[in-house]
């Protein structure tokens, strides 16, 4: 097979980052938005799907994997420059306390825990998230690592499914650190992806839930919801959460941690 053109590849790379940011795509827009001919659009789209990156619909495509899974399209490293994720990472990590047992899920905000968590004596983490996982074994002194095994899965590059269940129910934290591609006030976190049982099982296993979310998660309408309010004890994001926001998601009995945005 031919390698693609560096014009090709650059093309197939502004699809990603379109499926990034919105998690679904129309092959009028990236036509005009790419200057390309849909037909070629269509050929993008094709090749893409076959590297299961997405899921063609009529007119356009779906990520199959939200933002939140597949950081590792767009990253190099691990945990991208994002001062949001940053904030909202370090105030997650004040809640975890010396020698406490915790599970971590796979994605580009909970990667952003790993530099605090390499602070933190006497950690027992489980993830799925091979990345966080080398991270830790080579970074920190203080943490006992276990990884969750299962099937890995390349987009999120992670461990899923059934075995990787089984292995964190067979464990007992004190709390799971959670991402979420959408949220949605009535509820919960949601996701494009329909195989929302890891973190299910993930809060199931721990006496308190996490989840870290950018405010802007607001206005991503996901068709799956993975975690409901009631499975949450703790959601922390940014000040830009509006009052009413809050207080409907508090409703809930949720703990809303809105922390300021920090540059540096």
């Amino acid at each position: 097979m031919p390698r693609p053109s560096a014009y090709t590849e650059a093309n197939i790379n502004a699809i990603k980052q379109h499926l990034i940011r919105s998690g679904k795509v129309t092959v009028g827009r990236l036509s005009k938005d790419l200057n390309v001919s849909e037909v070629s659009i269509r050929k993008y789209l094709a090749a893409l799907e076959n590297q299961g990156v997405l899921i063609r619909t009529h007119g356009g495509a779906v990520i199959k994997e939200m933002p939140e899974r597949v950081y590792a399209l767009s990253q190099p490293a691990i945990i991208d420059d994002n001062p949001c994720k940053r904030s909202i990472a370090s105030a997650a990590a004040q809640l975890i306390h010396p020698g406490a047992r915790i599970v971590v899920d796979s994605g580009s905000t909970t990667a952003h825990l790993l530099p605090f968590l390499q602070k933190i004596e006497g950690l027992v983490v489980m993830t799925n998230s091979l990345p966080i996982a080398n991270a830790l074994t080579q970074n920190s002194q203080n943490a006992t690592v276990l990884m969750s095994g299962g099937t890995w899965d390349p987009l999120s590059q992670s461990f899923q499914g059934q075995m990787s269940e089984k292995m964190i129910q067979s464990y007992n934290f004190e709390m799971a650190f959670v991402g979420a591609s959408g949220l949605d006030l009535n509820k919960g976190t949601t996701t494009f992806h329909e195989l929302t049982k890891l973190s299910q099982v993930m809060s199931d296993s721990a006496q308190k839930t996490i989840v870290l979310a950018q405010s802007d998660k607001l206005f991503k309408k996901m068709p799956n919801i993975e975690l409901s309010w009631s499975k949450v004890s703790t959601l922390v994001t940014d000040n830009l959460l509006s009052d009413d926001a809050k207080h409907q998601i508090q409703q809930y009995g949720v703990q809303v941690n809105c922390t300021p945005i920090k540059e540096n």
